[in-house]
């Protein structure tokens, strides 16, 4: 019979029994907004070529052409269209990755560690859990790795797109953080880089909490991150050239 308190779970996690982890599908969303993202890119490749062939034609008509001309817009209209969603889909990945970490993190710690030190663990953030679940499991300096590092920065990313900060900006002050322009703003390259590079951290991450694991429950593999795995090699293979606003595309 199923246990129906909380009570009766047992102390040792490795005598947990079914039903086990009830997951917040953030991986799911990974997945998808990747898949989602492969194929605007792919889209990308052909309508930036012919958006930029017209643009050329227009400028050898209009050398110097008016501020905020309506055929400048019609003829960008379909590009910055897909550029925006682009863009959606790359920080729907990064804030699911975020997402998905801290719950993997808690599944590790569960299903390994003592429920003495499983409660209190859950009101740290996602690194010191990392930190924590490590030394437990006889991996300690994990804080001096890449990983780590790597879990900050993307944690970091999550909390400044959580509380209204903008993810490319100091988040000391809101003030600062909004309010002065920047050298630089995100486009289509840049958060597509981001993309791969932190949604790769939830990758690396899931290996390790695999690695160290002693229940076999949370030693994996796991399918999901094998099927994320492989979107981040086939986005990888789009290439950018230039800046975030004017640029080249092409697959690889």
């Amino acid at each position: 019979m199923p246990i129906q308190d909380v009570g009766d779970l047992p102390d040792n996690p490795l005598e947990m029994p079914p039903p086990y982890w009830r997951g917040s599908s953030a991986d799911f969303h990974i997945a998808y907004a990747l898949e989602d993202l492969s194929q605007m890119l792919n889209e990308l490749v052909s309508l930036n070529q012919q958006t930029d062939a017209r643009l050329q034609e227009y400028f050898s008509r209009h050398p110097q052409p008016p501020e905020d001309d309506p055929e400048f817009g019609e003829i960008c209209r379909d590009l910055w269209d897909l550029e925006h969603r682009i863009k959606l889909k790359a920080e729907v990945a990064i804030l699911m990755a975020a997402i998905s970490s801290e719950d993997h993190l808690n599944m590790t710690a569960v299903f390994n560690l003592h429920r003495d030190v499983v409660e209190p663990l859950e009101k740290l953030s996602p690194p010191d859990k990392l930190q924590v679940v490590s030394a437990f499991l006889d991996k300690p300096g994990i804080k001096g790795e890449k990983l780590y590092a790597d879990v900050k920065r993307l944690t970091a990313w999550r909390n400044a797109f959580a509380h209204g900060h903008c993810v490319d900006r100091p988040t000391k002050s809101l003030r600062h953080n909004h309010l002065i322009e920047p050298s630089d703003l995100p486009g289509v390259p840049s958060l597509v880089a981001d993309a791969l590079d932190l949604v790769a951290c939830y990758v690396d991450l899931v290996h390790y909490s695999s690695s160290i694991s002693n229940n076999d429950y949370t030693a994996g593999p796991f399918w999901d991150v094998e099927r994320i795995k492989e979107q981040l090699q086939q986005i990888s293979r789009y290439r950018f050239k230039g800046s975030n606003w004017v640029y080249e595309v092409y697959f690889e």
